[in-house]
């Protein structure tokens, strides 16, 4: 399987580098058929394989303002769409506040890693202020009753969300996201450079 995969990743860059006149949208569809393709996840694979499970590292430096210092989802693979519970835990030392840039890496296993390009505003992107992206209105009740802000600034503090149950609505979630292994990292930074926070995951996602 990983031979198979990695003679795909290979023709896929091959192909997109024979044919320079291919525009950007004919070498992203052959990206997205490339993490279309039905994937084993990891833990179902035979030894030498790790097992593979949900995991998560605060990778923030010593001095970043925000910390997590929890968090748990289950079940795992989280099912799209479906239900999970989720609780965290974390807490900010110095106010966090426009513009907040964040810069992503996605990766996907198809028998190897593969970093996901930015395809319409999803997987390895870098966002100017993400304070633009979260809603204008009042926060949802579950971040309400636990004292935890949705909008910017946020303000120093420690916050914590008890195991919460959530339902997850596959919407318009691209086919080539779903059902896979993923390794994600989000590094927040503020408008001078400044390092904020940091967080990165091993996450499996199962198509229900």
């Amino acid at each position: 399987m990983l031979k198979v995969c990695f003679l795909l990743v290979l023709l896929v860059a091959v192909t997109s580098a024979s044919r320079p006149f291919a525009s950007i949208e004919e070498t992203m569809d052959a990206f997205k058929s490339l993490l279309s393709l039905p994937q084993r996840f990891g833990r179902d694979e035979e030894a030498p394989q790790a097992p593979f499970e949900f995991k998560w590292d605060d990778c923030s430096g010593g001095s970043a303002a925000a910390h997590l210092e929890s968090l748990a989802i289950s079940p795992d693979p989280i099912p799209l769409p479906g239900n999970i519970t989720v609780s965290a835990s974390g807490f900010i030392k110095s106010s966090l506040a426009s513009p907040i840039k964040a810069s992503v890496e996605l990766y996907k296993k198809v028998g190897i890693w593969v970093k996901i390009p930015c395809i319409d505003q999803i997987g390895s992107c870098d966002y100017e202020d993400v304070c633009s992206f979260l809603p204008s209105g009042p926060c949802p009740e579950i971040l309400t009753k636990n004292n935890i802000p949705c909008h910017c600034p946020f303000a120093v503090g420690n916050y914590s969300l008890p195991t919460t149950p959530i339902s997850i609505e596959v919407g318009n979630l691209p086919s080539w996201l779903a059902n896979g292994d993923y390794h994600g990292k989000a590094a927040l930074t503020d408008g001078e450079g400044k390092s904020l926070a940091c967080v990165e995951a091993y996450v499996s996602l199962k198509t229900t």
